[in-house]
């Protein structure tokens, strides 16, 4: 997370406090992009912050917020209704080949996608993504010499589920961990598509809502780093650049600056109240 991102956070979590009672869904919808594991931190740091200014409204509020938010997002997995276990194996590698299907004839049409994950959204969980790499396995078996054009399916399923606003967040980022990951074993190290979906990875290793915070953050750095490799100053200009800012970002994030991270954001707070 870098400063522009903290200020987004703080901004929107000011626009909930002081918004109409009820406006709440509304305003939360049109900033999707900000409702992550980061933002229900900040909650949290200001929430704690009112509670010591003696705000116990507003310190009630955010707090049930980002417990709500917490099991939107899938970070309580306990208790679930979703059941990551259930479901016909056999459903799932219907619908996942469907998707593929679409990814090859959508021609980037992410609406067509968005309407089929939207409909069965109810499979977007663990089960997911293991039989993702069971239907991957077949078609390379099946399909060998079409195994460069079936990655790129792939790839761009994982990138479109991760960023797919329904269902949980939790889940979309490990199935799309796992596309990218599968890609990555069958793609030739040190190709370009192989530095693109390491530099995905990267991404999707930095959204992580499961696992530990810091791992995932050094998930990331590696990742970056791999891309790297391949996108050279020279060869990549632009991508070498994009790149380098995700790896610094990642480089900010890391866990051992959280208590500088935290100290700033109050500094931020003090001066907006």
């Amino acid at each position: 997370m870098d400063e522009t991102r903290d200020r987004a956070y703080l901004q929107l979590i000011q626009t909930l406090l002081n918004c109409p009672n009820g406006e709440e869904p509304q305003i939360l919808q049109a900033n999707l992009e900000l409702v992550d594991s980061g933002f229900l931190q900040f909650c949290e740091v200001v929430a704690e912050n009112l509670a010591e200014e003696g705000e116990e409204n507003y310190t009630n509020f955010l707090r049930n917020l980002a417990s709500q938010l917490g099991q939107l997002l899938g970070m309580n997995d306990e208790g679930d209704s979703d059941n990551s276990e259930g479901g016909n194996p056999q459903e799932y590698a219907n619908f996942i080949r469907e998707l593929l299907q679409a990814e090859a004839d959508s021609k980037l049409n992410i609406k067509v996608i968005y309407s089929m994950l939207a409909q069965r959204q109810h499979l977007l969980n663990d089960r997911f993504a293991e039989i993702l790499q069971q239907v991957t396995q077949n078609l390379i078996v099946e399909h060998p010499e079409a195994i460069e054009s079936i990655l790129p399916y792939i790839a761009n399923l994982s990138i479109d589920i991760s960023e797919f606003p329904l269902g949980k967040r939790a889940n979309n980022i490990e199935i799309a961990i796992t596309g990218y990951q599968i890609v990555l074993k069958n793609s030739e190290p040190g190709s370009e598509n192989w530095a693109a979906t390491q530099n995905n990875l990267a991404t999707a290793y930095g959204e992580r809502i499961r696992g530990e915070k810091a791992q995932n953050i050094e998930l990331a750095i590696a990742s970056y780093n791999k891309a790297l490799s391949v996108y050279t100053c020279d060869a990549f200009p632009q991508d070498w650049a994009m790149t380098q800012n995700n790896l610094a970002a990642a480089y900010y994030s890391r866990i051992e600056g959280e208590k500088q991270r935290i100290s700033k954001l109050r500094s931020h707070l003090t001066l907006w109240h």
